[in-house]
């Protein structure tokens, strides 16, 4: 069985991710030159998450099946949510190769977490409406416009708060060694963290969208 690395890289587009495979020698020098060129005029390609596994070629064929649906085109980008692609990445059996030296079991089990999070997290259910602002905990200068229940504009782009996260952090230099971030617990609304702040009544609800 051949060995190689199944990768995902971000790009500047919000939700679009490349899927792709090198050769273990190669997989440093294929990083350079994405991250230098673009791939299918989608520049600013980030590396995400890297793993080794036997039969490389035909994994990664698979998740290109998996996810067809999502494809643009006939290239190797996918309109998806990163972290269920770390998450699929996560549950093969392998050798993370990026990012480096983290715990692949705790890893799994913190991206599943996030991802749990992210889908019950609801800015509504908050009584947080379209068009208020949010901002990050640690630099109050960044900050966010909510466009719908889990969804914020930032950069003229619409974001889950996850993925935004990541990427906030990663212009920052910030990035925890895991890169998994429940964007719930980092973000705030009137001084107050969004993870924190209590449902509101039924009654709270319709008050505050009318």
């Amino acid at each position: 069985m051949t060995k190689g690395i199944v990768y995902a890289m971000t790009t500047t587009v919000s939700g679009l991710v490349k899927i792709g495979k090198t050769g273990t020698v190669n997989y440093q020098e294929r990083m350079r030159f994405l991250e230098a060129n673009g791939y299918y005029n989608v520049a600013g390609l980030k590396r995400f998450f890297a793993i080794e596994l036997e039969d490389y070629s035909e994994k990664e064929g698979l998740l290109h099946e998996i996810f067809n649906k999502h494809q643009v085109g006939s290239s190797e980008l996918f309109a998806l949510d990163q972290e269920l692609v770390r998450q699929l990445l996560l549950s093969l059996e392998g050798k993370v190769i990026y990012p480096e030296r983290i715990n692949k079991e705790k890893e799994f089990d913190q991206v599943s977490n996030a991802r749990k999070q992210g889908a019950l997290f609801s800015f509504y259910e908050k009584g947080i409406m379209d068009g208020e602002e949010i901002s990050l905990i640690s630099d109050n200068e960044v900050k966010a416009i909510i466009t719908g229940e889990r969804e914020v504009e930032y950069g003229d782009q619409i974001w889950k708060l996850s993925p935004l996260t990541f990427k906030v952090y990663e212009d920052m230099g910030k990035l925890n060694r895991s890169g998994a971030y429940q964007g719930a617990a980092y973000w705030q609304y009137r001084g107050k963290k969004l993870k924190e702040l209590p449902d509101i009544t039924p009654k709270q609800k319709k008050k505050s969208k009318s």
